[in-house]
């Protein structure tokens, strides 16, 4: 947006420009601190959800996913099923089916890796949001 105007002797000319450009930096920032602080809170077995990261609306946008289908299930905690057990002709489980419809059982998940668990972004926002703050203030060229 430009804003011109003639006041007495004086001629005001004045430009979002650098403001937009600045914001725009600002959220790319953000966005992969946010990733960044998350990832050592999210659960990780082989690596899947943590390598999943997406930006729906580009780096620039302002919204984060992790893109698989058990995604949602740890970051609330509860485990989905059905899960119906597969088993071999000796009576043995040898893993576990669960259709494509799953609803929330109301038993929580058990996390095994060490500071891993639920709401990662909850956590790394409650222990890094004043440095998130900081950040975007000085590259919006506030601070």
């Amino acid at each position: 947006m430009r804003i011109r105007q003639h006041i007495g002797n004086v001629d005001i000319d004045i430009s979002d420009a650098r403001l937009r450009r600045n914001l725009k930096e600002a959220q790319k920032l953000l966005n992969m601190q946010v990733v960044a602080d998350c990832d050592p809170l999210i659960p990780f077995q082989q690596g899947a959800l943590r390598n999943s990261v997406n930006y729906p609306d580009g780096l620039y946008g302002g919204t984060i996913e992790y893109n698989t289908s058990y995604a949602h299930m740890l970051y609330v905690g509860e485990v989905y099923g059905p899960n119906i057990p597969i088993i071999d002709s000796e009576g043995n489980i040898t893993g576990w089916y669960s259709p494509p419809k799953k609803h929330p059982t109301g038993r929580e998940i058990q996390y095994h890796t060490p500071g891993t668990g639920k709401e990662w972004f909850e956590v790394a926002k409650q222990r890094h949001g004043a440095e998130w703050l900081r950040l975007v203030r000085e590259a919006a060229g506030k601070d």
